[in-house]
């Protein structure tokens, strides 16, 4: 939507974007779409210079200038993910796809590809990402070697190229390590991935292999992730110990934060969640839960993500669904269907009731209490800046909507309309009494109010 359309398609899109209260948008500067001869086994000469945004292929930076603009221009920030996938000449081996080569790409050459990004985008962009999913196989090989993992150690040194290039020319830009997938999925799982680059076994103690010789602290200014549950509650624990899901993603933070107590890591990196999301049904005959149900889950993920003081960022993925006919596969079919339903619009633009969710997320449980039961609700405001008016409605037996008094730091004596903090958030308290089913109401800058999506009250989550 943002690197592939015509330009007054991305305009609006990003428009669209931040209507829906986001602050920034994710975008790939793909390695192999930008540079010059990407299927040649040799890197092209003068005058080409691969740390010179300038010498690159005419045209071959408009699509990404193009989106980087229109981001700015609708007032959002950008991050750039640096990478995926290699063009022929800066891999060790082809892969079978011509146009998806990631065997074990050279780190020089991929610092240098950083370097011309950072000089072109640097002004416009404050946050970069070396690669993605590196712990998976469509997008990074070798993943096993040997029966080793092999794809830590290849990342690793990519990685590191990467982060010298970008400081060098941008000190002041945050370079996030991982991109993890949550799962092993055919690669190495995240948190041994981690173990693995930062050169330890699972008691945490040095690894003895050939590629961690010399082995020095790793360096970043965070660790992203991509922590789908995308079959279950997003509380739900791994099936796997070494797999992180949103429901585990303390473990994978209680071992960033040892690794950088034992000086594996250069300092203790905070969590930025670069993608989350929950397929739908009818969007995908396959995926496990309903439109509505999508929405349910996209709110309590916001809330757990929310109320971890570790995670720095939580992202929507997609904004829109990917039209299943251009996966060229047959209708009806697991494999018409393999690319994402995650968005917030169905493929045909109507909006999912998920697109209420990201705008209003909202959650409220039952807490038992030595003076009783207590609804705890917590919800957010994403469009707009600054405190915004609210009030928490429930749904009586006759069916109507009517605000319910709560209690909190930013609640008026009445109880019923309050503010939010200046983040758009609150966490309030109400009776436990009633109907089960709640909802957020915003008090738009046109005096209108806009309801969120009900959910109903839950358990406390752990």
């Amino acid at each position: 939507m943002l690197l592939n359309r015509p330009a007054w398609r991305v305009r609006q899109t990003a428009r669209t974007i931040a209507a829906a209260g986001a602050d920034r948008v994710r975008l790939t500067a793909g390695w192999s779409a930008i540079a010059p001869a990407p299927r040649s086994r040799r890197q092209p000469g003068a005058p080409f210079v691969a740390t010179d945004p300038s010498t690159y292929p005419r045209g071959a930076w408009e699509p990404l200038d193009t989106a980087v603009t229109a981001a700015r221009d609708a007032g959002l920030r950008v991050m750039l993910d640096i990478g995926f996938w290699a063009p022929r000449w800066a891999v060790r081996r082809p892969s079978a796809n011509p146009n998806r080569q990631r065997y074990a790409p050279n780190p020089a050459q991929f610092a240098d590809f950083a370097t011309a990004v950072a000089r072109r985008y640097g002004h416009a962009v404050d946050i970069f990402t070396t690669w993605n999913e590196p712990n998976h196989p469509s997008f990074l090989t070798p993943q096993y070697k040997r029966g080793r993992p092999r794809s830590p150690h290849v990342y690793r040194a990519m990685h590191e190229a990467a982060y010298v290039a970008i400081k060098h020319e941008r000190p002041n830009a945050l370079v996030l390590l991982g991109n993890t997938a949550a799962t092993g999925g055919g690669g190495v799982a995240p948190l041994r991935f981690v173990r693995t680059m930062a050169c330890v076994d699972e008691r945490l103690e040095p690894l003895n292999v050939p590629e961690c010789a010399g082995y020095r602290p790793i360096h970043a200014d965070g660790f992203a992730h991509h922590p789908y549950s995308r079959a279950t509650d997003p509380a739900s624990p791994a099936a796997e110990s070494d797999d992180a899901p949103l429901g585990d993603v303390k473990r994978l933070e209680g071992l960033l934060h040892a690794l950088a107590e034992r000086g594996r890591i250069a300092r203790p990196l905070p969590l930025y969640v670069t993608e989350y999301g929950y397929e739908s049904r009818p969007d995908d005959p396959f995926a496990p839960f309903d439109r509505d149900e999508q929405a349910t889950w996209l709110s309590k993920a916001a809330f757990l993500a929310w109320k971890d003081p570790g995670t720095a960022m939580f992202a929507q993925f997609l904004l829109r669904d990917v039209d299943p006919g251009e996966s060229g596969r047959q209708p009806g079919t697991r494999g018409f269907y393999r690319d994402f339903q995650t968005g917030l619009y169905a493929a045909d633009g109507n909006a999912k009731p998920a697109l209420q969710a990201f705008k209003l997320p909202f959650w409220i449980e039952r807490h038992e209490t030595a003076s009783g039961p207590v609804l705890v609700a917590w919800g957010m405001v994403r469009p707009g800046r600054g405190r915004q008016p609210v009030r928490v409605e429930q749904r009586g037996d006759d069916g109507v909507w009517r605000a319910v008094r709560v209690s909190g730091p930013d609640c008026s004596d009445s109880g019923m309309e309050f503010l939010t903090d200046a983040s758009g958030a609150f966490v309030a308290a109400a009776t436990a009494a009633g109907p089960p089913l709640y909802r957020l109401s915003w008090r738009r800058s046109d005096g209108v109010w806009e309801a969120g999506v009900p959910v109903p009250v839950s358990a406390p989550s752990a």
